[in-house]
């Protein structure tokens, strides 16, 4: 456990050191509890690769969906990587720290796989690939203020979500007092009500036992500007640009409510009722309070809109669809 995590245990005695983390919050509504209200949670679910050398951008314009074209300091952009077939390993908040140095932030659980992957291409390029997860700290931050003109006074970058909240990233060394800054006009929560607000907002996450099976749109990352269909190849690039001007992507992700889930976890599959053939798979939960869990799911155009699935090895779950921020 390092000084940071001692720090953590500290403001919550109930971390241990872990990926995960609470203060004992009650559940609560993104969009309700939002008004007049700023939170704020340390993403110990997160770990980053450092991209560092001169040719950081050249390397990484040709493994990720996204146009590096876009990314500079004062503008953080989100992407995925893929392999051969298309299939996303990871997705990602990109930061550019300075001209030579990129930081890939993702799910932990992915770091080291997504190191050992980009570690095959990058012998042809000036370029270092360093696990920093634990060199490098990242804080969630949700108001209902003009979100824009909030101060993140000690981070090195940030990166603004769909839906106005900010992931900013610090040094080890600046953790603390970054943590003081946010307590002084907001109130901490855990990971799972993150979670939810990842959720509520659309936005999927990528762990160890999703990686490797969906298509970017899939995941409606085409949906918030995470592929580029306009920069040249990269790895799995035949495949997604296919899925895009052949209309051929048979699979999206939804968000959905269920009650009595607690036992649904991350890469449980989802199946008519009454039979064993998978129409999709659970990407996130998170519980919302009232014996609610909200959920996103990718399903087949099938069983896309049918108000009753069988999750996991469960019951028969009432399914009810709820709607994304970005699909009008």
């Amino acid at each position: 456990m390092n000084n940071w995590h001692s720090f953590l245990q500290l403001q919550a005695p109930s971390f241990l050191g872990g990926h995960s983390i609470s203060f004992d919050e009650a559940s609560f509504n993104y969009t309700a509890d939002l008004e007049g209200c700023s939170y704020f949670s340390p993403l110990v679910h997160l770990g980053a690769i450092l991209v560092e050398g001169s040719d950081a951008r050249k390397f990484l314009q040709g493994q990720v969906t996204c146009d590096l074209n876009e990314l500079s300091q004062d503008n953080s952009i989100c992407g995925a990587c893929c392999n051969p077939k298309g299939r996303t390993l990871v997705n990602f908040q990109l930061h550019e720290i300075d001209d030579q140095k990129l930081l890939v932030v993702m799910h932990h659980s992915l770091v080291i796989s997504m190191k050992n992957e980009l570690s095959k291409y990058a012998a042809f390029f000036k370029v270092q690939l360093v696990d920093v997860s634990d060199a490098y700290i990242f804080f969630g931050i949700a108001s209902s203020y003009a979100i824009t003109k909030y101060k993140v006074p000690f981070s090195c970058s940030t990166f603004h979500y769909n839906d106005g909240r900010i992931l900013a990233v610090c040094t080890l060394e600046q953790a603390e007092s970054q943590w003081l800054e946010l307590k002084g006009s907001s109130s901490p929560i855990g990971t799972d009500s993150w979670r939810l607000l990842d959720i509520q907002s659309g936005l999927a996450l990528l762990q160890e036992e999703t990686s490797g099976i969906f298509i970017p749109q899939m995941l409606n990352l085409d949906y918030l500007n995470a592929i580029s269909f306009k920069k040249g190849c990269y790895t799995g690039q035949e495949i997604v640009a296919r899925m895009k001007y052949l209309g051929t992507l048979k699979r999206r992700m939804y968000r959905v409510a269920v009650t009595d889930a607690a036992s649904l976890c991350t890469g449980m599959p989802c199946c008519f009722p009454g039979t064993e053939q998978s129409v999709g798979s659970v990407i996130s939960a998170a519980y919302a309070g009232n014996d609610t869990y909200q959920l996103l799911l990718v399903l087949t155009d099938d069983a896309a809109n049918k108000t009753q699935l069988t999750i996991g090895s469960g019951n028969i779950k009432e399914i009810e669809y709820l709607s994304l921020p970005y699909i009008k």
